[in-house]
């Protein structure tokens, strides 16, 4: 379906002599719109490029297309308006997407994030484990060391207490 400012644009080029106002462009090209929805379609034309048309009374838009330039044509070729609307709605959806992207990004960073926090609790239960069995199997390697000192200790103990030391 053709944007209605490229059917003013169409119907302009196809009349290149006459001149238009508002009223006439809505008796032949938008019965079913009222007046100033056709102004308004007007305005938007002269604002999104002014030399595609001049403006005789500001009251009532009179509608002179630009004579032998071929702008309208041109920009009718080019797509014209509804290029323009389809542009604005694919850049709308890239920007949707990339919207979507970034959140899932943040997303998985967070989750990145918390699972390195768990492999640091981890690595740190490890650390501790690891210094606990050393000082258990350093004990387990010299039980005969620690047995042989508290044999020495008792042994010295009676010793004494048989010296009366004690």
């Amino acid at each position: 379906m053709k944007d209605n400012r490229d059917l003013i644009l169409e119907f302009l080029s196809e009349n290149r002599d006459r001149h238009f106002n508002q009223m006439e462009l809505k008796q032949k090209l938008f019965p079913e719109l009222n007046k100033d929805q056709v102004k308004e379609l007007l305005q938007q034309i002269i604002e999104y490029k002014s030399s595609l048309m001049r403006v005789g009374t500001e009251s009532t838009i009179g509608i002179l297309p630009v004579k032998h330039s071929g702008l309208i044509d041109d920009f009718l070729l080019k797509g014209g308006f509804n290029k323009i609307e389809s542009d604005l709605k694919s850049d709308s959806e890239f920007d949707k997407e990339k919207n979507k992207l970034d959140l899932e990004i943040k997303l998985l960073q967070k989750n990145k994030l918390e699972y390195e926090e768990t492999i640091r609790e981890q690595n740190n239960r490890i650390r501790n484990l690891t210094e606990d069995l050393k000082f258990i199997s350093l004990i387990q390697k010299y039980w005969w060391v620690v047995i042989t000192c508290i044999g020495i200790g008792w042994s010295l103990g009676e010793i004494l207490d048989k010296l009366g030391w004690t």
